[in-house]
């Protein structure tokens, strides 16, 4: 009989009674990359933990903590003991250091193993470097959890395979059998290891390279062949984010893989809602995340997040995503007052050549996050509060290649945290 771990029967209780007891879905858990936090006080720690405890968030993703550099060799972002492994950070414990933040405000970790990244080239294609992969892996996990787990019991809670599977790459001839024998070696082992940390893994799918139902047959073949632990999290991007799927077809890729996780008993099915926008990476309103939220609800056993700490923190960011969010978690509403319109816009040519439209900002009850801009009827651009550590200014935007002795005319829309619209600020001719 498997050996469950109390920490797993905890971290599933919370996950299923906390996720239940609201009548709206919301986040459990977020990834946090070790290069954010690598200067991180202690301070530092306890403020972001706050901010993400305040929206219900309960676990963090720490991943990868060992990078490939070679067959066989890693840079870890903790001291290894290894002698072919070295410091990514020397002097600096960062999984140490996430890990004791993470004891001290009663949250849980689950831990990301190695990444290499030679995997966009090689894949499953050569089955010989992915089962060495994984057994890189093991011998990480086996180091990570010698070193730390007597300390933390009670605060790390599982794994996470880092590589990440795509629906281009599992239509290459055999990719069930490679990819089922890697996964199957790297369970068996962490089994081994302790039966009672689950196992999670986050794939991802392009709309334009094939469909839900082929993308959600690969996934039911794999689970008859894959030795996946009751408790184990199956997590696919949601896609929003990355330009992968959209708001009106990301539920149709759910419901092929909730198809899929039923015919394996125990197995979880997760999102990992993404709160980015991939075609300039600023933070999504929290309106179209909670969309995202909201379409795939009905299919899925929770919800994770890349990245709360990344795009909504207001330890990076403005405010303001934070307070929205939080009021939907609070209330399950999204706050609806849209913002007044830009005023007074103006072009300034600069000395290289180049034209700035700049503006007088509008104004919103919980704040303006950005500005659309509009040339000719046609969207060229948007402007969003920077993050705290860029330069950058939210009522300037810089317009490029316009033609001398052309006319222009222009119409900004101001956008709050939420995306609710302004009315259409008045037209702004301008010729060049």
């Amino acid at each position: 009989m498997r050996r469950v771990s109390l920490v797993f029967v905890v971290f599933v209780l919370l996950c299923t009674i906390t996720y239940g007891s609201t009548s709206h879905p919301i986040v459990k858990g977020t990834f946090i990359q070790e290069w954010l936090t690598v200067h991180w006080t202690d301070e530092m720690w306890d403020s972001e933990l706050e901010y993400l405890k305040e929206v219900g968030i309960e676990f963090l993703i720490v991943a990868p903590t060992g990078f490939g550099i070679g067959d066989g060799n890693l840079r870890t972002i903790y001291p290894s003991k290894k002698p072919n492994w070295t410091d990514y950070y020397p002097g600096v414990d960062l999984l140490g250091n996430t890990l004791r933040a993470a004891e001290r405000h009663g949250m849980q970790v689950v831990i990301g193993l190695n990444m290499d990244d030679r995997w966009w080239q090689i894949g499953v294609k050569d089955p010989q470097w992915l089962e060495g992969q994984v057994e890189l892996g093991n011998q990480l996990a086996e180091e990570i959890y010698n070193l730390y787990y007597a300390d933390y019991r009670d605060t790390i809670c599982g794994w996470y395979f880092v590589f990440e599977i795509d629906n281009l790459m599992v239509q290459q001839k055999n990719a069930v059998e490679v990819l089922a024998k890697a996964f199957n070696t790297h369970l068996d082992f962490l089994t081994e290891l302790d039966p009672g940390l689950f196992f999670m893994w986050s794939p991802y799918m392009n709309s334009a390279l094939a469909t839900a139902e082929s993308y959600g047959r690969f996934w039911t073949e794999l689970f008859r062949e894959v030795r996946f632990r009751e408790g184990d999290i199956f997590a696919p991007m949601d896609c929003v984010g990355g330009g992968g799927t959209t708001l009106e077809n990301v539920a149709r890729w759910f419901a092929e893989f909730r198809k899929a996780v039923d015919t394996k008993p125990g197995l979880l099915l997760y999102s990992n809602a993404e709160n980015f926008d991939h075609t300039d990476w600023t933070s999504a309103t929290v309106g179209r995340f909670i969309s995202q939220l909201q379409l795939v609800d009905e299919y899925v056993d929770g919800f994770i997040n890349f990245a709360y700490p990344h795009y909504y923190s207001p330890n990076i960011i403005d405010h303001g995503f934070h307070k929205t969010y939080l009021t939907y978690v609070q209330t399950g509403e999204v706050e609806s007052q849209p913002p007044t319109p830009p005023r007074s816009i103006q072009a300034v040519e600069m000395p290289d050549g180049s034209v700035f439209l700049i503006w007088e900002g509008g104004e919103d009850d919980v704040g303006i996050a950005g500005y659309l801009v509009y040339r000719d009827g046609r969207f060229v651009g948007k402007t969003q509060t920077p993050r705290k550590n860029a330069e950058g200014y939210l009522n300037a935007f810089a317009e490029k290649n316009l033609r001398e002795g052309r006319t222009y005319t222009y119409v900004l829309y101001a956008y709050d945290f939420a995306g609710n619209l302004s009315e259409p600020s008045e037209e702004f001719v301008f010729t060049r």
